[in-house]
């Protein structure tokens, strides 16, 4: 990545579009905001200019172009109706249809009909913005700016858990795997939102920490296939332990991170007896933590382990790892009463 010349500039101008369209104070703000992020985010995801990542750039553009046009011209019906570009609009329909437009840029189920193929095309740099920062801006608008019905986001979660967990059990690509987590992760994101906006960030920052923790290593190995995916964690015992317990925590696997940031919304959402929601982001966790495990016991059994195979480095880093993710364990446990 560092060699595209202008990566620094796009990535600037990426980051600063959408504190734009956060900081704007009506539509037409916002949607200036989120083109600027889209087209400054577009070369950096042709930066190498392989064929897969032209296609990827192209499918991503089309949807996000759809939704951004769908989005302008919602504004413009509101602006039509009651002569200003409030954000606050009092109408349940426009902002409904509002927020579809920002679950379509997300990728939220039933609309994730783009992420999977848009992320098995591009590196693991594009990958991870895609899946974290591109989310910030959609994610807090609906957080902050939209008077919509809470059966509606509770549907769109649910059903982003179930296509999330359910839809990853048919890959057989780490990408594909990580594009149905992102969905399935969509829906707890939002579900966030039901409770408050100091819990959506929470939850979307443990993710981004989680999430670059694995994508770090495979940008260190330079993993760009399954094939070398295999070859690498093969012969590296720390960096197979390491990735295993990175995917168990995305999978929620207690009593690691990535456990304690749903147990809150859980506990949130039971708080305010909604019930039905918890049960389903339950279900499709579990199925999600399924091929998690699946993967790690493969990772992990793919080589003779024993006290005297694993090299001391490799399991003082892991030692140290498991230590961050009970004192993170610790620190949620503690959070949760400030919430």
């Amino acid at each position: 990545m560092l060699n595209f010349p202008f990566v620094t500039m796009f990535l600037f101008i990426m980051i600063f579009s959408s504190i734009l369209s956060l900081s704007s104070s009506h539509w037409f703000g916002a949607w200036l905001g989120l083109e600027v992020n889209l087209m400054s985010f577009v070369p950096m995801m042709v930066q190498k200019g392989s064929m897969e990542e032209v296609e990827s750039a192209t499918k991503y553009f089309l949807v996000q172009a759809v939704a951004s046009a769908s989005l302008l011209l919602l504004a413009s019906i509101i602006f039509w109706e009651e002569g200003n570009w409030s954000m606050m609009t009092s109408g349940i329909f426009s902002s409904s249809l509002l927020m579809m437009t920002l679950f379509l840029k997300m990728g939220v189920a039933p609309f994730h009909f783009w992420l999977p193929s848009v992320i098995s095309g591009l590196s693991w740099t594009s990958n991870s913005l895609l899946m974290t920062w591109q989310k910030v801006a959609p994610l807090f608008f609906i957080c902050f700016f939209f008077y919509v019905s809470s059966s509606q986001i509770m549907a769109l979660a649910a059903m982003s858990s179930l296509f999330g967990g359910i839809g990853g059990l048919n890959q057989v690509s780490i990408r594909g795997l990580l594009a149905y987590s992102s969905i399935l992760h969509n829906g707890w994101m939002i579900s966030a939102t039901l409770v408050s906006s100091e819990l959506t960030f929470i939850y979307l920052l443990l993710y981004c920490l989680i999430l670059f923790s694995g994508l770090a290593l495979f940008l260190t190995q330079e993993i760009k296939s399954n094939k070398q995916f295999l070859s690498v964690f093969l012969w590296n015992s720390f960096s197979r332990n390491y990735l295993s317990m990175t995917f168990l925590s995305l999978g929620g696997m207690p009593p690691l991170l990535g456990f304690f940031s749903k147990w809150l919304i859980i506990s949130k959402l039971i708080t305010m007896k909604i019930l039905f929601l918890p049960f389903i982001l339950i279900l499709g966790s579990m199925i999600s933590l399924y091929y998690y495990l699946v993967l790690s016991f493969s990772i992990i059994l793919s080589y003779s382990l024993s006290w005297k195979s694993m090299e001391m480095k490799g399991f003082f880093y892991l030692s140290m790892l498991m230590v961050f993710n009970l004192s993170g364990s610790f620190f949620m446990h503690y959070l949760s009463t400030y919430i």
